[in-house]
């Protein structure tokens, strides 16, 4: 299982992913899991000031697909632009991973790309299946792995906080909509700002908090502990790469 967030916010980008990977296993009537943790779900690509993660399937082609993902980002290092990036991983998807179930592996891709002379941030969800929007559904097909981009490149406007989240996300939704409205009803009018200040490192380390809080909810319940271990922040500005930090 899988935890990973993707937000766009007039700061910049921020990303969080955590690095549990889960095996069951069965012995005679018994059935188990193990959890692995370190994985490094999250990655930058330097030579395109980007990121990469990925949610889902453990492995593509017989390889961990951590180990899978840095390999394509240090074989592709010839490119200067994000979208072709995003679909050389379609293409290489397609080619190694076409017959896996939908919904069970995908990438999220972001970064600030140059257009009309200024900079702006874009995100591409690359999986196969329906997209979650109606006007790229309409033109892809769900049995191929496609370079989505769900946000195509435009200023982000003050206030507003575009959230991709995949994986075992159904908690996690459930549970920080409560805490939203929460924190907007009843602590706002206090006075207290979380996170505060606002800015794009203090944006990904309530991302880090979000995960971490799910992760210690599923130790303490009858779920598999899929989602777990230390957390990854990767945050994007227009200058770059701002920050890259496991915890």
């Amino acid at each position: 299982m899988t935890l990973i967030l993707t937000e766009i916010t007039e700061f910049g980008i921020a990303m969080a992913a955590d690095s549990a990977v889960t095996t069951t296993y069965n012995i005679g009537r018994s059935r188990g899991h193990r959890v692995l943790t370190g994985v490094k779900k999250l990655q930058p690509i330097h030579y395109l000031n980007a990121g990469v993660s990925c949610w889902g399937s453990g492995e593509i082609g017989g390889i961990d697909t951590d180990i899978w993902l840095e390999d394509f980002i240090r074989t592709h290092n010839n490119m200067s632009v994000l979208a072709d990036f995003a679909i050389a991983l379609q293409d290489e998807l397609r080619r190694v991973a076409g017959t896996i179930a939908q919904n069970s592996l995908g990438f999220h891709v972001a970064g600030f790309v140059e257009c009309e002379g200024n900079k702006f941030p874009t995100f591409y969800h690359i999986h196969n299946g329906p997209s979650q929007y109606a006007s790229i559904s309409a033109r892809i097909d769900p049995a191929l792995f496609n370079a989505n981009q769900d946000f195509p490149p435009e200023a982000c406007p003050v206030g507003l906080f575009k959230i991709t989240r995949n994986g075992d996300f159904q908690l996690y939704s459930e549970l920080f909509e409560v805490v939203e409205n929460f924190f907007n009803s009843r602590v706002r009018p206090l006075g207290i700002e979380i996170p505060h200040p606002l800015s794009l490192d203090s944006i990904a380390e309530y991302l880090r908090f979000q995960i971490k809080t799910v992760s210690e909810i599923y130790k303490l319940s009858n779920l598999v502990p899929g989602i777990g271990g230390p957390v990854t922040t990767l945050t994007i500005s227009e200058q770059g790469i701002s920050g890259y930090e496991t915890k």
